[in-house]
């Protein structure tokens, strides 16, 4: 498992959502009502950004093609087969952590990380 610093908490307040590049993929972060997620940011379908999308009730739902997912499990709920990775997001503080579960796992771009790994990791 890999953690990430990816902002503070105050850049995600209830309601909003943002993506950023880390662990060689990108990922969309979430906070519905104080509860904090993460999936990779493209959509199973046409790859749409899917922290463009609508989180309400614990469905993630695609903003190009409506196509909806479970943004706790990952599961498709438009199509069974079409799931989304999920990691896990954290408040430590006044941070942010990722939590990637398998890094090797290239679920996205692999452009270059912008999050950095807590002070404990850094070595």
């Amino acid at each position: 498992m890999s953690r990430f610093v990816v902002g503070r908490a105050q850049d995600l307040p209830p309601g909003l959502s943002r993506s950023v590049r880390v662990g060689g993929r990108r990922v969309a972060l979430f906070n519905e009502s104080g509860e904090l997620f993460a999936v990779d940011e493209a959509c199973p379908h046409m790859h749409a950004e899917l922290s463009n999308g609508d989180l309400r009730d614990g469905t993630l739902t695609c903003a190009w093609h409506g196509w909806r997912f479970d943004i706790r499990t990952g599961d498709g709920l438009t199509r069974k087969w079409a799931r989304v990775k999920t990691h896990r997001l954290l408040r430590s503080g006044d941070e942010l952590i990722l939590e990637i579960l398998d890094p090797t796992d290239q679920g996205g771009d692999s452009s270059i990380d912008a999050g950095s790994a807590p002070e404990d990791e850094r070595k």
